[in-house]
């Protein structure tokens, strides 16, 4: 009789316990999934100016969201430091911590994490990458149709015509230009194909020197300065961008100048520089990845090409070079920033 007394308040207390957990679980069902935190992994593959300029448009952007200042959105970023094997374990972690989206900055970081993402798993949005086709990741081309479902982004081929047509503008004389770039990198063999055309058409010799690694740049800039060049160039390539300063000081050594697709080169000593303003491009990539929190479908996004362009030019570095290099007043009225 006594352990019947006790049995049946439990089983009441049971009852009850369960009807309010079942009311519950309606009521967070229906409430939309307002208080749902979305998890957001950021990779970048390196830590040149491009990259982390690119990383704080991003960045800037996502946390100037509502769904930031509302405490729904997570940020966690990462850094490969340029080193292959440690991106792929990022890659792998990334996948086991079950984020809701990665962002990846620049090719290498593209391919990385696609790679290890080829089952679809997770959504991946990219930006800072040159030629997402030409990346082999599945991506044919720019329409919404043309690439997978969780693989969408921006690319932003850097301006090379624009570049060769600035150098010749400078120097009607110019007849050979050099070049350092490393094979590894799909994003710099695509924008030597494009300088190979435009030099092509404009008569212009490009002597070509190959690396696999940083170590090897300086050597490879001393040895194409040495086959009477009248300029060096570099386009897109993670590995020799990392060694500018190598790359401006072997130039400087035959007081040739260096001509890049990236303007914040200019400071470190190369003479002019046209390229995208990457923090912008980090914002609209922003701009990509709040609308797909806010439900639109990646499936209908389209990837386009985006390079907001930016002229910087050293004229203190023009100054010193051997070769009689000018700024006409329709490249003053150009540029975005002349350095004295």
């Amino acid at each position: 009789m006594i352990i019947k007394q006790f049995i049946r308040p439990l089983l009441f207390l049971a009852a009850v316990s369960a009807i309010l957990l079942l009311s519950d679980l309606h009521n967070r069902k229906s409430s939309g999934g307002k208080d749902k935190i979305t998890r957001i992994a950021v990779f970048r593959f390196n830590s040149n100016q491009i990259q982390v300029n690119l990383e704080d448009g991003l960045l800037k952007k996502l946390k100037s969201s509502d769904a930031f200042r509302e405490g729904h959105l997570e940020i966690r970023s990462y850094c490969a430091e340029g080193d292959m094997p440690t991106a792929n374990t990022i890659a792998q972690n990334i996948l086991s911590e079950k984020f809701d989206m990665v962002v990846t900055i620049s090719t290498p970081g593209l391919q990385v994490m696609a790679n290890a993402n080829k089952e679809g798993e997770m959504l991946q949005v990219f930006f800072g990458v040159t030629d997402p086709v030409a990346a082999g990741v599945g991506i044919t081309g720019a329409g919404a149709s043309q690439h997978p479902a969780h693989l969408v982004g921006i690319g932003t081929f850097q301006p090379v015509e624009g570049i060769f047509r600035i150098a010749r503008q400078m120097n009607p004389k110019l007849k050979k230009m050099g070049v350092v770039w490393c094979t590894n990198e799909t994003c710099s063999e695509t924008c030597v194909k494009k300088a190979r055309i435009i030099s092509k058409e404009m008569g212009i010799e490009l002597v070509e020197q190959s690396v696999e690694n940083i170590s090897q740049v300086y050597e490879a800039s001393l040895a194409v300065c040495a086959k009477g060049v009248d300029a060096l160039w570099i386009g897109g390539d993670n590995v020799v961008e990392t060694a500018m300063e190598l790359y401006v000081g072997a130039a400087g050594k035959s007081r040739i100048p260096v001509f890049t697709n990236e303007p914040n080169h200019s400071y470190k000593g190369a003479m002019a520089n046209l390229g995208a303003n990457y923090f912008e491009v980090g914002q609209l990539t922003g701009d990509m990845v709040v609308s797909i929190i806010n439900g639109m479908p990646p499936s209908q996004i389209e990837i386009k090409n985006i390079v907001p362009e930016k002229l910087y030019i050293n004229d203190s570095v023009r100054k010193l070079m051997k070769e009689n290099w000018l700024i006409s007043d329709d490249l003053k009225a150009k540029a975005d920033s002349i350095l004295e």
